[in-house]
């Protein structure tokens, strides 16, 4: 049956008793159809036989509630020029063995991010699975237009999670230019095309009595998770460059994060003064790890330890990174030596750039020991009710 189509006609399009679908051409766009099934689903389709081929090609343009016929018909001039084309059926086959979003994933994974930092891994892993391939893994990776992931974190913006939506965004269009990169696509459709995300600087710091109200709701803890989290508040590392160390790393009374394993690739060795010392528990057997409750796996501080902690001590609108600008914002106001704060927090030092850093290496290691051991002593007091 063929009519032009119009919005009225396919409104009143009824399935005949018995049957699974009626079918309706367009006059105006020859191969243009909207298809109603019994189920009520109306969708508009284009059909033809391409060059090459004896069987005729359907390919959906979508439903008709979310198309109007205009919209459609221009929809269906493109792809019914696109099966008039001498190359389509080579086209088709090429496009057959493009990889979904899904499998891109698992291959940008293995080729891309093996060498990263674990924590880069992890969380850039943890992002695609969480927000982008329930909605995109199905996907042809070459089908995946601006609007899809633009649709994606305006959901995440509206909740006012603008960091977490540009990590999203960042992560998929990593894989898209990887993707660039090893030929599947020709172009990555968000280059240029970023939202402004609104990315505040977070400038919470502690109290020293929140600092020791912290520290004493550890005791809900296990005993590894305990030991844990109090040396974060004495040693101000990165809670990754913390926890994957060793006894291997403590070197006399010095915990040294090689460069591979720290944000900036440079070394970090930070003082273990006596109160910190006996904060660490005695290894456990068959394990190198500073802390681990499976011997081989290094202990995760992650949120429901924190909302542990947050419960017991009262102490709200704190996350584990947040210790160390407290240790920064502290010892600042006490008069140490900004540098040397910077060189505890393992920060990269402007004035090592260029030529000066390549005959400037000092560690300023008696510096950071001095430094170090006051902020020991100022956790210590506060702990102690001082």
């Amino acid at each position: 049956m063929r009519k032009k189509l119009t919005a009225s006609i396919i409104t009143k399009l009824q399935v005949p008793e018995g049957q699974r679908y009626v079918k309706i051409f367009d006059s105006e766009v020859p191969g243009l159809a909207v298809r109603k099934m019994a189920s009520g689903v109306t969708t508009f389709i284009v059909e033809r036989r391409p060059k090459g081929s004896s069987v005729a090609k359907q390919i959906t343009i979508g439903r008709a509630a979310h198309f109007t016929v205009e919209q459609a018909r221009t929809e269906g001039r493109k792809l019914l020029a696109e099966l008039s084309t001498n190359d389509y059926l080579a086209t088709a086959s090429l496009k057959s063995s493009t990889p979904t979003f899904a499998n891109a994933v698992e291959s940008y994974s293995k080729l891309e991010l093996s060498g990263k930092k674990q924590t880069y891994i992890d969380r850039t892993q943890g992002t695609l699975r969480r927000y982008a391939i329930p909605k995109l893994g199905k996907t042809k990776i070459s089908e995946i237009s601006h609007r899809d992931v633009a649709q994606i974190v305006m959901k995440i913006m509206q909740d006012d999670k603008h960091p977490t939506a540009e990590m999203v965004w960042v992560s998929i269009s990593n894989v898209l230019s990887w993707a660039v990169r090893f030929g599947y696509l020709d172009n990555n459709p968000l280059t240029g095309v970023k939202p402004k995300f609104k990315l505040n600087a977070r400038r919470r710091f502690l109290s020293m009595a929140e600092l020791a109200s912290l520290w004493r709701a550890a005791e809900c803890l296990s005993a590894p998770q305990k030991s844990a989290f109090r040396t974060l508040i004495l040693l101000p590392l990165r809670t990754g460059e913390l926890l994957s160390s060793g006894w291997q790393n403590v070197d006399r009374r010095w915990l040294v994060v090689p460069a591979e394993r720290t944000k900036n690739n440079e070394e970090s060795a930070l003082f273990i003064s006596d109160f910190a010392f006996s904060v660490l528990q005695t290894p456990a057997n068959g394990t190198d790890l500073l802390f681990t409750t499976k011997t081989r796996t290094p202990l995760v501080l992650g949120t429901k330890i924190s909302v542990k902690i947050t419960a017991e001590s009262g102490v709200s609108n704190w996350v584990y990174h947040d210790i160390r600008r407290t240790f920064s914002t502290h010892l600042n106001e006490r008069g140490h030596p900004s540098h040397i704060i910077e060189a505890c927090l393992n920060h990269s030092d402007p004035t090592r750039r260029g030529v000066a850093g390549v005959y400037n290496r000092a560690e300023y290691r008696a510096a950071k020991q001095m430094v170090l051991q006051a902020w020991s002593d100022l956790v210590e007091e506060a702990v102690s009710g001082g």
